[in-house]
């Protein structure tokens, strides 16, 4: 086994563990069947780096199981029939787990194999992938065991790990160094400690204590750039605003400048779903669809193959129609919400008998009636007549119409059948 530092510091009680609070916080699942000493079959699935292996420290350290740990990458089929084998022998006698590493290099035909033991519970079988289960889990396995998604560690995480990994070795990490060294760990947080401690040796060598932006560029070559916090908010701040200001040409500079500096691309896809709704929004709806399956490309993808799934978004968004009216709208929604909370839901909108409400559906799809509370005169959803938003402006002005007939047509607000107050549109 590895001496190095991502197992030296691999955290050997729950209060040690960083991150997967999911699962092994106070009260969650996985801890708890561990602190009771009763595990359960399970697939352990989730992107390198994030803590699988480290579960089993937990188990060696809180239960009595005794543990063969293999990788399927070099087991065989006739070494887990021996080991069902033994814990068929010692059922009863001796808890056994039997815990497999990237279980999906397995194939589904060798995975047949954990069948007979799991379904009849002479061990517990654990296995560790980075890959879908749904997809490399053979589905017979699959039903029989539990999934347990890790989650990426977020940079929060990922600066708790290194700063364990500094209180232990003692060579500290400038500002710009710590920023490249989470950035570039995209969430692994193996890779941050493997090369937090390439830069401590490298550091070391210098007579340094400190690993600072020369010791980088020693690891780095020319192709180091500083990428402080503040480099990371102003770059994000000029890719946004570059989208909003439809030009491809400078989202696409800034996005590479954030890339080549270590960000996480997952931030930079969330921010597009963001933007794809908040500043697109109506006037192209299946931009927020493109975004969404772009974050999830990013996700699976990951650098730097990913890069193309980003520009293929920046470019379309960037040239993309712009409306915020959505957006608008739901901060209108929620600041009349908060001045009006204690106002009571009209009669015929409950779910109570007889209350007056009429079933659009036996109606033709549309029926003039109400649904705000009468003391609500404001209109939320104003819609802009950009692009493909002006077809549901249509939609909207003539259903307005419908619903209050009786306005009039010079913009003044008039009292409709139910007293409410409302603008023409």
């Amino acid at each position: 086994m590895s001496n190095g530092l991502s197992e030296i510091l691999r955290p050997k009680t729950f209060e040690e563990f960083v991150g997967q609070e999911h699962l092994l916080g106070q009260g969650a699942l996985l801890r708890i069947s561990i602190e009771q000493n009763q595990l359960f079959s399970a697939i352990l699935a989730g992107p390198p780096g994030t803590g699988k292996s480290s579960v089993l420290q937990l188990i060696r350290n809180y239960t009595d199981y005794e543990i063969y740990q293999l990788n399927a990458a070099f087991t065989s089929v006739e070494e887990i029939k021996k080991l069902e084998h033994y814990a068929y022998n010692v059922r009863g006698i001796k808890k056994i787990l039997i815990f497999i590493d990237e279980i999906h290099r397995f194939n589904r035909k060798q995975q047949d194999v954990f069948l007979p033991g799991v379904e009849a519970g002479v061990y517990v079988l654990y296995g560790t992938t980075t890959e879908s289960p749904e997809h490399t889990i053979n589905p017979a396995l699959l039903s029989r065991c539990r999934v347990l998604r890790f989650r990426r560690l977020s940079n929060e995480d990922l600066s708790k790990i290194l700063e364990k990994a500094v209180n232990h070795t003692g060579i500290r990490v400038s500002e710009s160094s710590k920023a490249y060294l989470i950035n570039s760990s995209n969430g692994d947080a193996r890779f941050l400690l493997n090369s937090y401690e390439l830069l401590s040796n490298i550091a070391k060598t210098q007579g340094k204590d400190v690993i600072d932006d020369a010791v980088l560029n020693m690891y780095l070559g020319e192709g180091y750039t500083k990428y402080t916090d503040k480099e990371h908010y102003n770059l994000a701040s000029a890719f946004i605003k570059s989208i909003r200001g439809s030009d491809p040409d400078a989202a696409l500079y800034y996005m590479m400048r954030m890339i080549e500096g270590g960000e996480d691309p997952r931030f930079i896809a969330r921010r597009l779903v963001i933007l794809a709704s908040e500043d697109v929004g109506l006037a192209d709806p299946f931009a927020f669809v493109l975004a969404t399956a772009t974050s999830q490309a990013v996700e699976s993808v990951g650098l730097p193959e990913c890069i193309i799934n980003l520009s293929e978004c920046v470019i379309y968004l960037a040239l993309a129609p712009k409306s915020n009216s959505s957006y608008e709208a739901v901060m209108k929604a929620q600041q009349l919400a908060q001045k009006t909370m204690n106002l009571p839901v009209p009669r015929h909108l409950l779910n109570v008998e007889n209350s007056g409400y009429k079933y659009p559906h036996s109606y033709g799809g549309f029926i003039k009636q109400t649904y705000m509370p009468k003391q609500i005169t404001e209109r939320i959803y104003i819609p802009k007549n950009i692009a493909k938003e002006a077809k549901l402006a249509e939609v909207y002005k003539k259903l307005w119409k419908e619903r209050f007939p009786s306005e009039s047509q010079d913009g003044k607000k008039e009292v409709d059948k139910g007293g409410a107050q409302r603008e023409n549109f």
